[in-house]
Order: C-alpha cells, then sequence, then structure tokens
C-alpha cells in the first residue's frame, strides 16, 4: 500500500498605511472613505443585540430611530445613549486571514484513490439569505424565513417582525448580515481501479484504468452563514458550485 499526503496554505494581509489628507475619514466606519491601519476590505457596521422582545426592553434602550418590539437592537459601542454613525465598529474583512488545500492520495493493489479538499478562513462575508429573509415590501417575493418571523408567540425567532415599513434602518451594514463567511469544501475524490493484464491484453491494450469522480461533494460552514455557499459571491451566494459525478476510463494502446 502507499500513500502521499500534500498540503498548502497562504496567509493573506493588507493594511493601508497612509493617505492624502483630503481623503481621510472623520471617523471610524465611514463608508465613503478607508481607514490608515486596517485593510482595504475591512467591513465597518453596527453590531448588533438581538430583537427587541417586549416594551420594556424598547424604553431601557438607548435612542434608536424606529426601534420598537420585534425590531433588530443595536449596540451603543460609545455609551452616548443614541445609536448613530459613530457606533460602527470593524466587523472583519472580506479578505481571507488564511486559504489552504488538502490532497491525499493512497494506491492499493489494483485500486487507487485521490481526495482534495479546499477552504479559507478568517473570512467575513455578507448572507444573502439572511437578509432575504428578513424583509418584505408590498408588490415582492421573499425567502420563506419570513414565514417564521418574530411573533410575541415566536420570540426565539431570529429573523425581525414582519414590516413593510424599514423605520429601523434594518438594511445597514451590521454583523446581522455580515458573519463567519469561511469554509472548507471536498472539491474532488476520485477512485481507479486497473484492471488486469489477462483481460486488456486480449483487447490489445497495454493498459486499462477505470474511475469514478465526484466533484464538490460537500462543503463545512459556518452556522451563521445561512446561504447556499459563502464562495459564491457574484451571485449573492444563493446558487451553489454543482455537484458531478463523471465515469471514464483510461486505454492505452
Amino acid at each position: 500500500m502507499g500513500y502521499s499526503i500534500s498540503g498548502n496554505a497562504g496567509h493573506w494581509k493588507d493594511v493601508i498605511t497612509s493617505l492624502p489628507e483630503n481623503v481621510r475619514p472623520a471617523y471610524p466606519g465611514d463608508p465613503n472613505h478607508s481607514i490608515i491601519g486596517h485593510s482595504q476590505f475591512t467591513i465597518f457596521g453596527y453590531k448588533t443585540e438581538g430583537i427587541f422582545q417586549n416594551q420594556h426592553d424598547v424604553d431601557a434602550s438607548p435612542d434608536q430611530p424606529g426601534k420598537g418590539i420585534g425590531r433588530i437592537r443595536y449596540a451603543d459601542l460609545n455609551g452616548d445613549g443614541k445609536i448613530d454613525v459613530n457606533d460602527q465598529e470593524f466587523l472583519g474583512t472580506t479578505l481571507p486571514k488564511i486559504e489552504y488545500g488538502l490532497r491525499i492520495e493512497l494506491n492499493y493493489k489494483n485500486f487507487d484513490l485521490a481526495i482534495f479538499g479546499s477552504g479559507v478562513a478568517g473570512k467575513t462575508g455578507f448572507d444573502p439569505t439572511k437578509f432575504f429573509n428578513s424583509f418584505v415590501n408590498a408588490r415582492s417575493n421573499f425567502g420563506p424565513g419570513t414565514l417564521s418571523a418574530w411573533t410575541s408567540q415566536n420570540p426565539n425567532s431570529k429573523t425581525p417582525a414582519l414590516s413593510i415599513l424599514n423605520l429601523n434602518g434594518e438594511d445597514k451594514t451590521s454583523d446581522f448580515y455580515y458573519v463567519n463567511a469561511s469554509y472548507f469544501k471536498l472539491r474532488n475524490v476520485m477512485l481507479g481501479y486497473n484492471l488486469p493484464k489477462n483481460i486488456y491484453s486480449k483487447l490489445k491494450m497495454e493498459g486499462l484504468r477505470i474511475y469514478v469522480s465526484g466533484q464538490n461533494l460537500f462543503a463545512i460552514k459556518s452556522k451563521q452563514f445561512t446561504a447556499k455557499d459563502p464562495e459564491r459571491v457574484n451571485d449573492f451566494g444563493l446558487w451553489p458550485v454543482p455537484t458531478g459525478v463523471t465515469f471514464g476510463l483510461n486505454a492505452n494502446f
């Protein structure tokens, strides 16, 4: 029996070290500018503290325009008693801290097996499923998550109460939508079998191998990320990379 194990990993980091005076931000989290000392891919936004459960929660909380029972509760990070742009902080970066891959090859008698997987760690990404499941608009269709939205009879729901008015500004950048987007994917598994010489020699061949290969068989991702695929960003992660199975043969003459 023979085997081979190989892997690779890369660490990425970028930091803005200087900016012209006229483009320096007025405050951390200013969406119109980059921040010195942070990555150009850094996400600035609000921290959330669950959903308002009752009127006492609402009355005891800092001033927050549009707040109410069943609405998202935002954190008063600077402690000034009100929620505004100065309560934004660094939520993470869309650039993974680590990208890695692993390949395992096994050989036993006439059989061979190759397994390859790869992934990223330390990435924060936008969860489109959570976003589309959290709002409804007039004359629009949205995700099934709205069917289990917050009500007084369903207080443990993570989806805010249904409303066609966004008075609470819940579509703003926050850790409600930007979550851990790290993942590992089993990219390819191939199992092959080299037929014995007494078989392929009858076919006037020098060798004959049959195999079955599977692509994108499964993925591991954070429970925080509810969309199908954290790797797919151009289509909002709503459609995963398809799984495929291939059967084939290699013939040598």
